[in-house]
């Protein structure tokens, strides 16, 4: 009985959740060893109250495997996605994010600022109250308790309650972290309780989608599209007013760090000091008298589908775009002239409200513009045959009209408006991490997402495009004829030429090999190349010293001259224009003739040749285009750092490209640039959000939940998500009415 009792899966099920438990309880904490005593750090994790926290979540995961098939059809219901999503936002909030950034407040971090702001005298009473004992978290276990009891029960009062108490839960933690910044008086860009009330925001939409449902059973995809054809272009309106409320009444928008001045500020700051007539009018009344106009015609463009107004909205949107640059460089040059707050040229000493005013204003507009080019009958009665023929196939991405477009303007307006607002340690990762390993992976895409390819080499294209940018600007020990002495710019056509020749090099070889041996060959090629760059033959690579002195693009034409290097922004939108260039290149190479053959060597090679495929052809031309992509991701690592060595191109590069791709959904342009992008800004932001010793594993666990939850990757090509899923959406598990004359109850 006894043995029977042990061996029930369900004790080794609850044995392995504890042991978990404990795996845990020993990696994540401060606790630390010594030498003398190898059980120190054992018993700080299992001999104290902590480990009570530890052997809880062991038992709710017990429970969910236990139990999923009964909790399976709760979790279809509408609003339990984003709940799950606003209070893991929440929790993050709470956990990682910096609350504060005065120095006398360690950390910055929620716990510390919260135990100092409830004991300080002078500080508002709603942010003392916010920040005592435990209020914060009893906000989110009641917002998360009602909302989940009002979506698993569907009672509709308390999820307008829920959703209420969620909305006032996310202004309350807002407003105490501002009011805690005035007491304070320090300059403060922290961003704790703006996450914060995006999660309550979140769970509140959560609650609303139960509310508002028509079914018991969630369709998250179907709701957002209905949400996005209600009007299309509304969203970006109402992003656009968020934006430029929070930029016109509250963000700063000179001297962050001395006098964080808002825009009234700003502009009693220049009063009297012979600024420019448009730019103080802009600064005085003209900014929200833009605004309120671009709002209310996008609005209107939006909501009544004409197409005249949107056109009007649209041009009234890129003038108040260029107005507001204008703007800002009047101001910003006169503060250098007469070093205001030591300013000492133009777009210095922004705060982030006149780019978020542009980004503002940019949005609005693309809303225009987006309602005056769908021609919105046709565009609707399309949806909506569409949706009607949806019903039983595989989601193939959101059909609502526009809805490409709008999240496109989204993407382009924070690419664009972003980069200035972020520190310059930001900018940095932004142009020599993010921007850099989104153009690889872009390439490698090429071979392994759409020609199934494994290249575990690709790095070495990089190196070769990095080191023919040295030698043609004169960096290395052999100097190149005057006549091909050459800026990096002019450099690129040079290194996609022989990109693409090493690229076919290294195809022809191995056309007759595929899986684990092609990977392997192609991993010798990628140490071939970088061990001869660092035996350096012929005194040709410089060895492992490298080439130093790489010079910074540059345009010279006439009166035109243009130096980059004078920061990492003029960086990022070259490289913002050079993947602007190659994404739309390759869009439109994966719909043509090579593209489609491409995904035909992928799916079955012998196949492909026999219906007439030259794959000898294909997979070179695969080789030969990825390569001349990393080939100008190389131009543009050697001319921004300047200096460049062996020791640049090794091979976990390569896995680390093949990771993003992968991650991001393998075949799949945008999904290779989200990965990449999401990839390489993780680790950056976990430097001051978790002990170093801990990071690696927050980043293993990211990754391992997307394999396990999306395993077609974060934005996964529509051929692969089928592959994945089926063609067919999956069956309800609501119990469908039988009619009176079928089944068992039939009467003969």
């Amino acid at each position: 009985m006894n043995t029977n009792f042990l061996n029930s899966p369900h004790v080794k099920r609850l044995a392995g959740c504890m042991a978990l438990a404990f795996v845990l309880a020993l990696m994540i904490g401060k606790q630390e060893g010594s030498q003398n005593d190898y059980g120190l750090a054992f018993r700080h994790a299992i001999f104290s109250p902590r480990i009570l926290i530890f052997i809880l979540i062991g038992l709710l995961v017990f429970a969910g495997m236990t139990f999923w098939p009964y909790i399976t059809p709760y979790l279809l219901r509408p609003g339990v996605r984003p709940l799950a999503v606003g209070a893991l936002t929440v929790l993050v909030s709470y956990t990682l994010m910096h609350w504060t950034d005065d120095p006398t407040i360690s950390g910055g971090k929620f716990t510390t600022l919260a135990s100092k702001a409830a004991n300080t005298d002078g500080l508002a009473t709603s942010a003392k109250i916010f920040f005592s004992s435990f209020v914060p978290w009893i906000l989110l276990i009641v917002v998360f308790g009602l909302a989940a009891v009002a979506i698993v029960f569907s009672i509709r009062p308390l999820a307008w309650a829920s959703a209420a108490v969620a909305v006032i839960s996310g202004i309350w933690a807002y407003t105490s972290q501002g009011l805690v910044r005035d007491f304070l008086g320090t300059p403060d860009h922290s961003l704790g309780g703006g996450v914060a009330l995006i999660g309550f925001l979140t769970m509140a939409v959560a609650a609303l989608a139960t509310a508002l449902a028509r079914s018991d059973v969630a369709d998250s995809r179907r709701f957002v599209d209905r949400l996005l054809a209600w009007r299309p272009g509304m969203p970006l309106v109402v992003l656009g007013f968020i934006v430029g409320v929070i930029a016109f009444a509250q963000a700063t928008w000179f001297s962050p760090q001395n006098l964080n001045a808002t825009l009234v500020d700003t502009k009693s700051f220049f009063d009297g000091h012979g600024l420019a007539a448009l730019a103080f009018a802009y600064l005085a009344w003209l900014g929200w008298v833009l605004f309120a106009v671009t709002l209310v015609l996008s609005a209107a463009a939006t909501y009544l589908r004409n197409a005249i107004l949107g056109w009007v909205a649209g041009a009234l949107g890129a003038i108040s775009v260029v107005l507001t640059l204008v703007s800002i460089y009047d101001y910003t040059e006169l503060a250098g002239s007469q070093g205001f707050d030591g300013a000492t040229g133009p777009w210095q000493n922004l705060g982030s409200g006149p780019w978020m005013a542009a980004a503002a204003f940019f949005l609005l507009g693309g809303a225009g513009i987006l309602v005056a080019t769908l021609g919105m009958r046709g565009e609707l009665l399309h949806h909506e045959q569409a949706e009607a023929r949806s019903s039983d196939t595989l989601a193939r991405g959101f059909t609502a009209p526009g809805s490409a477009k709008m999240f496109l303007f989204i993407v382009i307006a924070a690419a664009l408006f972003y980069p200035p607002t972020a520190t310059g340690f930001w900018q940095k990762v932004l142009v020599s991490e993010i921007g850099i390993y989104v153009l690889l992976a872009i390439g490698l895409n090429v071979v392994v997402g759409w020609a199934g390819l494994l290249d575990l080499g690709f790095i070495a294209f990089y190196a070769i495009g990095s080191y023919t940018t040295a030698f043609l600007t004169g960096a290395l020990p052999h100097k190149p004829p005057s006549f091909l002495h050459l800026s990096p710019l002019l450099a690129i056509p040079f290194a996609i030429v022989i990109c693409l020749i090493a690229g076919v090099a290294l195809g022809a070889p191995t056309l007759r090999l595929r899986g684990d041996y092609l990977a392997i060959v192609t991993l010798g090629f990628g140490e071939i190349i970088r061990i001869t760059a660092n035996n350096n033959p012929g005194n040709i690579t410089n060895g492992p010293k490298g080439a130093f002195g790489i010079p910074h693009p540059t345009i010279h034409l006439g009166p035109i001259k243009f130096v980059w290097g004078q920061n990492n922004l003029q960086y990022w939108y070259l490289l913002l224009v050079l993947i602007l260039v190659v994404v739309l290149l390759f869009r439109r190479l994966e719909a043509s003739r090579l593209g489609r053959a491409w995904a035909a060597i992928r799916e079955d090679e012998v196949a492909a040749q026999a219906t007439g495929i030259n794959t000898t052809r294909v997979k070179l031309l695969a080789f030969a285009i990825g390569a001349s992509t990393s080939g100008v991701a190389g131009v543009f690592f050697a001319s921004q750092i300047g200096y460049i060595n062996p020791e640049n191109f090794v091979l976990n590069n390569s896995i680390l490209v093949v990771a993003y791709v992968v991650f991001g959904g393998m075949g799949s342009l945008p999904g290779a640039m989200a990965g990449a992008a999401v990839l390489t800004w993780l680790p950056e932001f976990l430097k001051d959000q978790v002990p170093a010793e801990d990071r690696q594993m927050w980043i293993g666990a990211v990754v391992l939940l997307m394999m396990i939850f999306r395993p077609a990757g974060l934005i996964p090509a529509r051929r692969r998500a089928a592959e994945l899923r089926g063609l067919h959406a999956p069956a309800s598990s609501e119990v469908s009415a039988v009619p009176e004359g079928e089944g068992l109850g039939a009467r003969a």
